[in-house]
C-alpha cells in the first residue's frame, strides 16, 4: 500500500512539473508582440533656385604644350566671364582635364587635343541665362556646355522635411488600414528606416547665339520610409 502511494506521488509530481514547464513557456510566447511593416511615401514640389553648369574647353595643336596652352587660355576666359557675372570663386571647380593624341589613317600621331572641364553653380536664376552666354562667348569656338541642371538649394532642407512628414503619415494610414482589416489595433512604432528617392535632375540641351532661355519649372522631392508597428489585440 505504501509503495502504491509513493508511486502515485512521484507520478503526480512529474505531471505537475510538466504542467509548470508548459505554463511557463506559453506566457513568453504570448508576450512576443505581433508587428506589421509598411512603406510610406511622401512627395512635395518646389521651384528650382539654382543652376548647375558643366563647361568644357577643347583645343588642338601640333604639340601637347600647344594644345594645353590653347585650352588653358579658353578656360581662363570662361572663368573670368563667370566671375564678372558675380559667380563666386567657391562655386567654380575644375572637374577634369585630358590630353589625347590624334592619329592619321596610318596610325601616325599628327597632333594633340587638350580638354579642360569646369563645374559652376549659378545661384541667381534671373542672371544665369546671360552668364552662360557670356561664358561661352568668352571661350569662343573652344568652349561648349556638357550639361545644365536645375536644382534646389535654399528650399532643399524644408522640402525634405515636408516629404518625410508626408511619408510617415502615409505609412501610419496604411498600417491602420491593415490593422483594422485584421481586427486589431495599432501600437507603438518599433523602427523607422528611410530610403531617399529623389529623382535625377533634369538635363537641358542648350542652344547658343543669344541669351540662353531658362525655364525653371518645378522639381519633386520624394522620400520613402519603412515603418514597423506593434499590433494590439
Amino acid at each position: 500500500m505504501n509503495g502504491t502511494r509513493m508511486t502515485a506521488r512521484v507520478v503526480a509530481a512529474a505531471y505537475a512539473a510538466t504542467c509548470l514547464c508548459v505554463a511557463g513557456a506559453d506566457p513568453a510566447a504570448a508576450a512576443t508582440p505581433q508587428t506589421i511593416t509598411v512603406t510610406g511615401t511622401g512627395t512635395v514640389t518646389g521651384t528650382p533656385d539654382e543652376l548647375q553648369l558643366s563647361l568644357e574647353t577643347d583645343a588642338q595643336a601640333a604639340t601637347v604644350s600647344g594644345a594645353l596652352d590653347k585650352a588653358n587660355h579658353a578656360m581662363t576666359a570662361v572663368r573670368d566671364a563667370l566671375t564678372a557675372d558675380h559667380v563666386a570663386p567657391a562655386d567654380l571647380q575644375t572637374s577634369g582635364m585630358s590630353v589625347q593624341p590624334q592619329y592619321d589613317k596610318n596610325n601616325t600621331v599628327t597632333g594633340y587635343t587638350a580638354s579642360e572641364s569646369l563645374t559652376a553653380e549659378l545661384r541667381n536664376l534671373a542672371t544665369a541665362s546671360q552668364a552662360i552666354t557670356n561664358a561661352i562667348d568668352a571661350g569662343g569656338d573652344a568652349a561648349r556646355v556638357n550639361d545644365l541642371r536645375l536644382d534646389l538649394d535654399d528650399q532643399a532642407a524644408t522640402l525634405m522635411a515636408k516629404a518625410r512628414a508626408k511619408a510617415v503619415t502615409d505609412a501610419r494610414d496604411k498600417a491602420e488600414q491593415y490593422a483594422k482589416a485584421a481586427g486589431m489595433g495599432l501600437g507603438l512604432v518599433v523602427s523607422i528606416s528611410e530610403t531617399d528617392n529623389k529623382p535625377p535632375l533634369p538635363f537641358a540641351s542648350v542652344p547658343f547665339g543669344s541669351a540662353v532661355p531658362i525655364s525653371a519649372g518645378t522639381l519633386q522631392v520624394t522620400t520613402s520610409v519603412v515603418v514597423v508597428y506593434q499590433m494590439k489585440g
